[in-house]
């Protein structure tokens, strides 16, 4: 997930009264939240160094015995050099093995998967449930920390500049118009709400973040459930037609829970399309295979080039297209799962290949 998820989950978590548990616990929950994602300074390196990096290391079972109690020893070292009131550790450690196990299992919720066994294995997991930047779920968390965390007319600029980034995203990448809809019902339910103080004491304000927590729980759980039950009637629609299914991806879509984008690899090629869950199942494909990587000498020299060694590493339904240039010929190596075509979407490599 995003970090502006991961931030909202642990100052959520905090604002249900663990951050009254010790001193330093909400900066616990908070900086826990976010600190696996401290390789993305690989993105310094390179677009292929981070590749192979991201969500590895840091994100895997290694990490996450040894992140939280180098985080306990930091906050309770800050707290000695400033004279602030002495943590409770084991406490503290408590809060920190929370915080920092949940960032990977928020990330494993999308499609782009971590590898929860680094550095021991490098097998990527998948979650498939919720899109890498899911609005409902910032809604959700923003809304019940909003109203307890806008006591102050700054705070209150800063909360308005954020539904303004909201806003921004929202409106300018979504087409759906019940989708804008629903967040401007939800935003003005906020502001009345604001108004009317709710949530606005400390023990209401634990009531409600706990309460956010658990429809987004509930939430998760629905989606992930829709997305394990469309991937068996895609196998099943599939085997019917005679085709025979190897992997399949079905990948959450921005702000609409009732549609999947699917990927379907074959021994012939990926399949790709949309499935639409409500009000019934249906199943639309592109009438054409991508075609898997082929076994030519100009693809497999581009995939065992050192450019490409995070790309291949991160791939999940790698592609090639080649083009031919006076020199010899330019690979471009492509992932189905986040484009389907050169030059758009994400994740994608180049490698130049010499004639000689």
């Amino acid at each position: 997930m995003d970090p502006i998820a991961h931030t909202l989950f642990g100052a959520a978590a905090a604002q249900t009264g663990l951050g009254r548990r010790s001193a330093c616990a909400t900066a616990a929950l908070v900086v826990g939240a976010n600190l696996p994602d401290i390789d993305g300074f690989a993105m310094f390196l390179g677009g292929d160094s981070a590749l192979y990096w991201r969500r590895g290391w840091t994100h895997g079972i290694l990490a996450l015995v040894l992140l939280p109690l180098l985080l306990t020893a930091c906050l309770i070292a800050w707290s000695r050099a400033f004279g602030r009131p002495p943590p409770r550790p084991r406490v503290l450690l408590g809060l920190s093995y929370l915080a920092v196990w949940s960032h990977p299992s928020l990330d494993w919720l999308n499609t782009y998967g971590l590898r929860w066994l680094m550095p021991f294995d490098g097998t990527w997991f998948y979650g498939d449930t919720l899109y890498v930047v899911d609005p409902w779920f910032w809604l959700l968390l923003a809304g019940a920390l909003f109203l307890f965390r806008s006591r102050h007319l700054w705070s209150l600029a800063a909360w308005a500049l954020f539904a303004a980034f909201f806003a921004y995203l929202l409106f300018g990448v979504v087409q759906l118009v019940p989708a804008k809809a629903i967040w401007c019902v939800a935003i003005l339910g906020l502001i009345v709400l604001r108004v009317k103080r709710v949530g606005y004491d400390e023990p209401t304000a634990r009531r409600v973040a706990a309460g956010a927590l658990f429809i987004l729980m509930t939430y998760i759980g629905v989606m992930h459930a829709a997305t394990r039950d469309t991937r068996h009637l895609i196998r099943q629609t599939l085997t019917e037609r005679g085709e025979d299914v190897q992997r399949i991806m079905v990948g959450p879509v921005l702000v609409t829970p009732f549609m999947r984008d699917v990927v379907v690899e074959t021994p012939e090629g990926y399949m790709h399309g949309t499935a639409h869950l409500f009000p019934s199942f249906e199943l639309d494909l592109a009438p054409s295979k991508i075609p898997l990587l082929p076994d030519s000498n100009e693809v497999l020299s581009a995939i065992a080039s050192p450019g490409a060694r995070g790309f291949m590493n991160w791939a999940r339904f790698p592609f090639a297209e080649v083009e031919e240039t006076s020199s010899g010929c330019t690979v471009f190596l492509l992932d189905a799962r986040y484009t389907r075509r050169r030059g758009s979407g994400f994740g994608t490599a180049r490698v130049h290949v010499a004639k000689e």
